[in-house]
């Protein structure tokens, strides 16, 4: 019907668009107004994934800006790809009041479909600018962060070759999803003559080679982060920090499961619901990648990993005072108050008696001039620990994830 659309005579073409959009199931009546819909899911789908990437890119500006007071090239990246995913957010919004998520398409006038195939088409290609930017910009950090200077490793051509790679995909796609109708509006337009190739087949190829990137870039800096002279556990926290990656690639499997369901599916309004939902998770999954290296940042200058351990400390010593309470007695029965000291932490709070040792000072009780008992001195040895890739090449003492 569809491809005839166009050829019809004007009262026929008209008939037609007032029609359902899909014949109903048998004995099912369509429901064309207020269909049953899930638009309330994907509200809170859409409110999540928005709030988590603007929270990481204000995290990531605030650190760049006022922190290392400097912006760099993959910065601007950034807030472009996130000015795109703006512009993918209001066509996904659109969708919630024509057609409406989870509505099967036997509800809607086959002229709904103008309007539907309208957000569905620029919300695609809004979608393959951000995904393909992200990528770019966490790839550029990359080489700045892992690559030392003046240094041409594997790690760095492959970074290069898959930024290539993403820069092509972005081009070819949206080429192939503005001309996939000649005329361009036929695209959306049914009541138009022109010709068409399957749009479907290109969200399918897109889907595959966005998966396959997030896949090589869950592995690729691995090598690099192994190959650094530093402690095993600090090699496994930057791995581990580099790791979360893999939320993209379930994200990105699942973006391809859903679009492979969407293209066999008759009822593909009531099935591009969840094509949409993983499209979101993928790009919100860039962003807090994105925003990942500049976070150590921002709990070291703010004092928030500090206070975290001060809390820490203060209630594991608040409970040892309280051991210490409740055997006092038996204590002060079998311990000379001559030989002991008190061990105070550093915020005041009575730990434990300790005995004397051959590694620390023995120190006298003054009633007279301490209300809490005697504090011991503390030697303290700072060691500072500089790390450097295999090659002797010192990485990037600056780098956000060092901090």
């Amino acid at each position: 019907m569809a491809e005839a659309l166009p050829y019809l005579p004007h009262d026929q073409q008209q008939a037609a668009l007032d029609g359902p959009a899909l014949a109903p199931p048998p004995g099912v009546t369509p429901q064309f107004d207020n269909p049953p819909n899930n638009n309330g899911l994907a509200h809170g789908v859409i409110a999540a994934c928005v709030t988590v990437s603007t929270v990481c890119l204000l995290i990531r500006g605030y650190a760049r800006v006022f922190l290392f007071k400097q912006l760099k090239p993959e910065d601007y990246m950034i807030v472009v790809a996130y000015g795109t995913y703006i512009c993918w957010t209001v066509f996904a919004l659109l969708l919630s009041k024509t057609p409406g998520y989870f509505v099967h398409q036997w509800n809607l006038h086959l002229r709904d479909m103008i309007d539907t195939v309208f957000y569905i088409h620029y919300a695609g290609v809004f979608y393959s600018i951000t995904l393909p930017l992200i990528k770019i910009s966490i790839l550029t950090e990359w080489t700045r962060m892992l690559v030392p200077r003046g240094t041409r490793n594997a790690f760095l051509w492959i970074c290069y070759g898959v930024i290539a790679s993403q820069v092509m995909a972005m081009i070819a796609i949206v080429f192939a999803l503005c001309f996939v109708c000649i005329p361009y509006e036929k695209i959306w337009d049914l009541t138009l003559p022109g010709h068409c190739i399957n749009k479907l087949n290109v969200d399918i190829g897109a889907a595959a080679v966005h998966m396959c990137t997030d896949i090589v870039m869950l592995f690729l800096p691995q090598k690099v982060i192994w190959g650094l002279r530093m402690s095993f556990r600090k090699k496994m926290g930057v791995s581990i920090f580099f790791s979360l990656g893999i939320l993209a690639c379930v994200a990105a499997a699942f973006r391809l499961a859903v679009t492979l369901t969407y293209a066999t599916e008759p009822d593909t309004i009531f099935a591009f619901g969840p094509v949409i939902f993983w499209a979101f998770a993928e790009m919100t999954c860039g962003f807090v990648i994105a925003c990942l290296p500049s976070t150590p940042k921002i709990l070291k200058d703010h004092g928030v990993l500090h206070k975290m351990k001060r809390a820490m400390r203060s209630v594991i010593g608040l409970k040892n005072s309280t051991l210490r309470t409740t055997t006092k007695a038996n204590a002060t029965s079998v311990t000379n108050p001559t030989s002991t000291y008190r061990k105070i932490d550093e915020y005041g709070v009575q730990m434990k008696d300790l005995n004397p040792s051959e590694s620390t000072e023995q120190l006298r009780d003054d009633s007279n001039k301490f209300d809490q008992g005697i504090v011991r001195t503390t030697r303290v040895t700072v060691k500072q620990e500089y790390v450097s890739d295999v090659g002797a090449n010192v990485v990037d003492h600056n780098a956000p994830w060092r901090n």
